[in-house]
């Protein structure tokens, strides 16, 4: 007798687990879609609220930890929020997955914030892994030149050189140029 109800019981059984998970997964992408449109409207506070609805159940959160595109939209709404240190968490945590469309917005997006704090070498290092992604990124190589062109730039603000030859153009200006003034010889400047 029970073994002729073993069958049925584990169909049961079975039939529960897999309704629970497709209801779960059901609830998740309507979440998701609900999230995508919050954004792109700008609405984010709403958005945000949709992601603290979908934190409250255990279950759900479980599995929209393991869920790169929710990681990857808090990170984006982070950033729009200016939260600009969470946003890099999620962003992080998307790095890690496998889809490599995900990955490369990820990747530039946590750049962004990175080029946000004047970083302009790690910044550059995260474009150009955003390029080996996806080399047609033109939003992502124009950025990369900025970034050279900033790490450019803040290194010879810096440097020695830079403090002489403002020196030099400095003294020039202090320097009488035209005809009523004689001098001797010829002036040598170096530059």
């Amino acid at each position: 007798m029970f073994y002729k109800l073993l069958p049925k019981i584990t169909f049961v059984v079975l039939a529960c687990i897999l309704t629970f998970y497709g209801y779960t997964n059901l609830k998740i992408n309507t979440i998701i879609t609900n999230l995508d449109e919050n954004i792109k409207m700008g609405r984010y506070q709403h958005a945000f609220s949709t992601i603290r609805k979908l934190e409250e159940n255990p279950f759900i959160r479980k599995l929209s930890e393991k869920d790169p595109l929710i990681t990857y939209n808090k990170g984006v709404l982070y950033s729009l929020l200016m939260e600009n240190k969470k946003a890099s968490d999620e962003y992080r945590k998307t790095m890690e997955t496998k889809d490599p469309v995900l990955k490369a917005r990820a990747i530039y997006n946590n750049a962004n914030i990175i080029a946000e704090d004047m970083d302009f070498s790690t910044a550059a290092m995260q474009y150009v892994e955003a390029l080996k992604i996806d080399p047609a990124d033109f939003q992502a190589k124009k950025n990369l030149e900025r970034m050279r062109l900033g790490e450019m730039q803040f290194n010879t603000m810096f440097s020695h050189k830079q403090e002489e030859r403002e020196d030099r153009i400095e003294s020039l200006k202090l320097i009488p140029w035209g005809t009523k003034y004689r001098y001797s010889g010829e002036q040598k400047i170096r530059w």
